[in-house]
């Protein structure tokens, strides 16, 4: 009768459904496969031709990327990136995903069969069982993290190149569905690279790396200049070895992580902090940082207790700043009084932040023509490369670039962020009855058979808000989205590429908004937002936002001069001239005042069409604002 220890690992091998026959013990690079989930699945192999059972061997389990398969992974692993040479005594096994398009997540339960490929090595092969790696690139890469942190017993190290982690929304745990258990990178050394010219991934990997920050994870991060979505060549991080046998540098060694402090401030003493974290073996005691604003260098001592990978966010005393633009520099001069930080390349960090103390005068007007984000706007970047609010020179209602941007279902979920971009401070007590206006393009997704089965639509919101205590808090003024703020008159259906997500408008598709901000025209210190919120689907532009008067009341017209508008009674369309005049916009405005109708002038314009088609029936009051003044006309639609 078998004894039960091996009766139960002869079970264990027929439920992972591993064959239990006996194995040749192949050396070179060759494919075999396995019963898993009831279905056959791939796992390719490479041994030394050297093998000598006699001695054990390190085993890396190597996870491969969207659209490839188990053998063409091992053999750019082993042959085309030169690790079989690189790396000596050790196996490789490189499982297959479900599928070439697959995460090794996908469908629920595939992620064992990287146990599966670890107990047909250790089964065919002496394996150091202190000694197995997982690595892993692209989709497999951000598999190996996840399935590493919750295995961590099972693993060496892992070892990560450019893991494909699905924007900084899947980073910080936003996916219920896709999470990583960060805390446990405490008892796993990880090691991460990533090409700079691989933009998409960055943001995703910053945050990611961060989170195993500030959860005193065993990790190093490198990032290779030129290097593209890519692995690195061996040279560059063969040194993961003996990093995973010692992930602590030997001595002392304090990474700055990262300054913090607000990107604007409406008060010359700012507050600021910084991450920092023990990289080395020797526990720190006290820090000297030596933190520079406005060039001058100040110093300050922290005193506390890091060991090997602990974290902490240190308090600098309150800055005082000068009015403009700056950059808080945080570096490392000393460590526990006496011992200089030898290993440099992490002693220092830089973040930029802007101080302003007094509101624009108005009026303003920002047509986005020049550098991005425009003087004195601040930026604040949900994360992911492709979404925030750029500069776009190949959309705009007048003039050379608007500002715009997109969401879509193609690239990453990132619904619920937003990407947000501030104005100035704006002195709003500077003209009388300020007001906002700016040109929208707007148009939403709509997927519909045959290329889904069913109806979806994916549709973006803008909402603008208002500040007055310098961006502590904001109140909503405008929030509109999908076919509200739709100005085409059918969504875009069915975009499958990226090209087909975006809008081409015509100058009709362009519509004027118009706030009204006189409920804060005693606030010399406001600051506007422009916030827009992901729902997977959307492209906008915004031009000539311009902060000015108010369109006056109805009693106010008599002091004004007339102006003329062609025809008169009007149908849906109206000429509005202003002789030597220029336009700048032009308001219709009801008999109860209320302004229903907002058209921003193109440069230099004397003369312009508009379209009234939208408006009933009525009399009104047609406004021209020129560089003149005001001139106004009673203007009549009959149909």
């Amino acid at each position: 009768m078998k004894k039960p220890s091996v009766l139960k690992s002869i079970l264990l091998m027929v439920f992972m459904g591993i064959n239990t026959m006996a194995f040749s013990q192949t050396t070179g690079s060759y494919d075999t496969t396995v019963t898993f989930l009831g279905a056959s699945r791939a796992m390719s192999f490479y041994v030394p031709p050297t093998y000598d059972s006699t001695l054990k061997y390190r085993l890396i389990v190597g996870l491969h990327g969207l659209g490839d398969n188990s053998s063409n992974y091992r053999n750019a692993l082993v042959s085309g990136l030169g690790w079989a040479a690189s790396i000596p005594n050790t196996i490789f096994i490189c499982p297959e995903a479900a599928t070439v398009n697959s995460d090794y997540y996908y469908p629920a339960g595939n992620e064992a069969i990287i146990q599966s490929a670890i107990d047909l090595a250790m089964q065919k092969y002496h394996i150091d069982t202190n000694n197995v790696v997982l690595q892993g690139f692209s989709l497999g890469g951000r598999a190996a993290l996840r399935y590493g942190l919750d295995n961590y017993a099972k693993f060496k190290g892992l070892l990560l190149n450019t893991p494909a982690i699905q924007g900084v929304k899947n980073a910080i745990n936003g996916l219920p569905a896709y999470s990583f258990n960060y805390a446990n990178g405490v008892h796993i050394p990880i090691y991460i690279t990533h090409g700079m010219n691989d933009i998409i991934y960055k943001a995703p990997l910053d945050s990611a790396y961060e989170q195993l920050i500030i959860n005193n994870s065993k990790v190093r991060y490198y990032e290779f200049p030129g290097l593209g979505h890519t692995i690195p060549p061996i040279a560059s991080i063969v040194n993961f070895i003996p990093f995973f046998d010692t992930p602590a540098t030997h001595g002392y060694d304090l990474d700055v992580v990262k300054p913090i402090i607000t990107q604007r401030s409406c008060v010359t003493s700012v507050p600021a902090s910084c991450l920092i974290r023990n990289t080395g073996s020797s526990t720190i005691h006290s820090a000297n940082l030596q933190y520079t604003v406005a060039g001058v260098p100040l110093n300050y001592v922290w005193t506390g207790s890091l060991t090997s990978f602990q974290h902490a966010v240190v308090s600098l005393p309150t800055l005082t700043a000068p009015v403009g633009n700056d950059t808080l520099d945080v570096k490392v001069t000393m460590l526990d009084t006496t011992v200089a930080d030898t290993i440099t390349f992490n002693n220092e960090k830089k973040v930029p932040f802007q101080v302003k103390t007094t509101g624009v005068a108005l009026p303003l007007t920002e047509g986005f023509e020049g550098v991005f984000p425009p003087v004195d706007w601040i930026q604040y970047l949900a994360g992911d490369a492709y979404s925030p609010w750029a500069a776009d020179s190949t959309t705009f209602k007048t003039g050379i670039a608007s500002m715009g941007t997109f969401n879509t279902i193609l690239i990453f979920d990132n619904s619920g962020r937003k990407e947000d971009i501030a104005s100035p401070l704006l002195d709003l007590t500077s003209i009388a009855n300020p007001y906002l206006t700016f040109d929208v393009a707007y148009n939403y997704h709509h997927y519909a058979p045959p290329v889904t089965t069913i109806d979806t639509i994916f549709a973006d919101t803008l909402e603008v808000l208002i500040s007055t205590d310098c961006g502590a808090t904001y109140t909503s003024l405008y929030k509109k989205g999908g076919t509200q703020l739709a100005t085409f008159a059918s969504p875009i259906l069915n975009p499958t590429s990226i090209a087909a997500d975006f809008i081409v408008p015509a100058d009709s598709n362009w519509r004027t908004e118009g706030i009204d901000l006189s409920a804060y025209s005693t606030d010399n210190k406001a600051i506007v937002k422009f916030s827009y919120i992901s729902a997977l689907g959307g492209s906008i532009n915004i031009d000539n936002v311009k902060f000015r008067g108010n369109p006056v009341k109805t009693e106010q017209l008599q002091l004004l001069h007339a102006g003329n508008v062609f025809p008169n009674p009007a149908n849906d369309h109206v000429l509005v001239t202003a002789g030597n005049s220029v336009l700048d916009h032009i308001a219709i405005v009801d008999m109860t005042g209320k302004t229903v109708m907002l058209v921003n002038c193109e440069q230099g314009r004397t003369e312009m069409q508009v379209n009234i088609a939208s408006l009933i029936e009525g009399v009104y009051i047609l406004l021209a604002y020129t560089d003149h003044g005001i001139e106004h006309s009673r203007m009549v639609i009959s149909r």
